[in-house]
């Protein structure tokens, strides 16, 4: 290829947010081995400070942008400022330096790369596109009457018609997408992926871990994440309650979140789960494996919601990685499908149905008093989310964006887009 693609890599998220490491960084390592590419421009939104990304220093095509919120006042006019600053940045980048595509993180990232596209021409592709609204809707935090919601839907719309590439995380929503006309051609099926070789388990840790939290001969329970939103919140920790209680005293919980602890000694207390029994505590994400290494069990508690089925849970990924089976609420993304026919990879629970959760602790229990076959479930993440999928789907889309970009000139002959099919 005489020349490469330069690209955008759009975020909404800050540089410190975890889901930038576990989502962003494999995509640009992807595209920063790329012979199609040249130049990648990442640009995060940073609420506070200035932090870096030190993982990204090592590739030498990507460069980091930051735009910085500022407080305007209310919080929708520091959107307002936030959205028009981002969106002025944006243009000028792509006419300063030359931009061949935008690739945006999500359906928020998205809208914004439609209105950019509209302005410059530059095709873009959205990653990890799911309906954002609906969920923001179904979890109560925006109302189908408001403005957040009418706005989200509408560029939601415009991106289902304009973007180069649509990239689902799951199949479920791509087969909704091509039922309401959008074109096979245009999309592609890559789940929230998961470093497999870095999540997988070690004995060795294992044993470190245990050793010093006391905690030798407990069967031990992990959830990693946030409560509240698109999470049960007290919901959760009745689920907990019922593990405690069918596993007995020897059971442990591990809770990895940044929700404050006294919001979490709380939801202990209303469960009656007892303090010592748990540890709390916000992780870093580069030694979450050590902690899944350490644990028996997972526990996944997604808000039940009738768009679950488009989600595809980065924690879920890694707990398979790590050879532990998931207590996974039902209708969750892919995942619920995976288990239901898997069912040594964990169980499924409904908090609405009377005795669902019971009994899906109860089918965990039966797995570890069995002896969690940890392997075949590390098998699992590497057939479902490993870095191997991206790499097909974005050789493919790649390869596909640098004859569009490049044939008009001469550089190289136009060619039929390479898909071979995602669903």
């Amino acid at each position: 290829m005489a020349a490469g693609l330069k690209l955008i890599f759009l975020s909404y998220w800050s540089a410190d947010e975890p889901l930038v490491r576990s989502t962003i960084l494999p995509y640009l390592r992807l595209m920063a081995r790329s012979a199609a590419v040249e130049q990648v421009w990442l640009v995060t939104v940073e609420r506070g400070g200035n932090p870096e990304i030190p993982e990204i220093e090592p590739l030498k095509k990507v460069r980091h942008v930051r735009v910085t919120m500022r407080n305007k006042g209310r919080g929708l006019w520091t959107k307002v400022d936030l959205f028009i600053r981002l969106y002025r940045k944006l243009v000028r980048l792509v006419d300063r330096e030359g931009i061949h595509v935008i690739d945006s993180k999500a359906a928020l990232a998205g809208g914004l790369a439609w209105l950019v596209h509209r302005a410059t021409g530059v095709p873009f592709v959205v990653e990890s596109f799911e309906p954002h609204a609906d969920y923001m809707a179904g979890t109560g935090t925006w109302s189908r009457k408001g403005l957040y919601y009418a706005l989200g839907s509408w560029m939601e719309r415009k991106q289902r018609g304009t973007a180069r590439y649509l990239v689902t995380v799951t199949r479920n929503y791509a087969e909704y997408l091509l039922r309401i006309g959008v074109p096979d051609q245009r999309l592609f099926v890559v789940p929230s992926i998961t470093d497999v070789e870095k999540f997988s388990f070690d004995a060795r840790e294992r044993a470190r871990m245990r050793a010093e939290l006391g905690w030798d001969q407990a069967v031990i329970g992990i959830y990693v994440g946030k409560f509240g939103g698109l999470y049960y919140d007290e919901e959760a920790f009745a689920v907990f309650r019922c593990a405690q209680d069918q596993f007995g005293p020897g059971f442990r919980m591990v809770l990895l979140t940044n929700t404050p602890v006294p919001s979490i000694e709380h939801r202990l207390a209303e469960a009656g789960i007892a303090r010592e029994h748990v540890l709390v505590r916000y992780e870093e994400h580069d030694k979450i494996p050590q902690w899944l290494s350490a644990s028996d069990l997972a526990f996944s508690t997604i808000r039940h919601a009738p768009h679950g089925l488009y989600q595809s849970p980065v924690k879920n990924g890694e707990y398979w990685a790590n050879g532990l089976p998931i207590l996974l609420t039902t209708g969750v993304g892919d995942d619920h499908l995976i288990i239901k026919d898997q069912p040594y990879a964990g169980a499924l629970f409904d908090p609405t149905r009377q005795g669902s959760v019971d009994a899906a602790v109860h089918h965990m229990k039966q797995l570890v008093d069995q002896g969690v076959d940890r392997a075949r479930i590390m098998a699992l993440a590497h057939e479902h989310r490993s870095i191997g999928i991206a790499e097909r789907v974005y050789s493919q889309m790649l390869t596909s964006l640098h004859h569009e970009a490049f044939a008009a000139v001469g550089d190289i002959a136009p060619s039929p887009h390479p898909k071979d099919g995602p669903l």
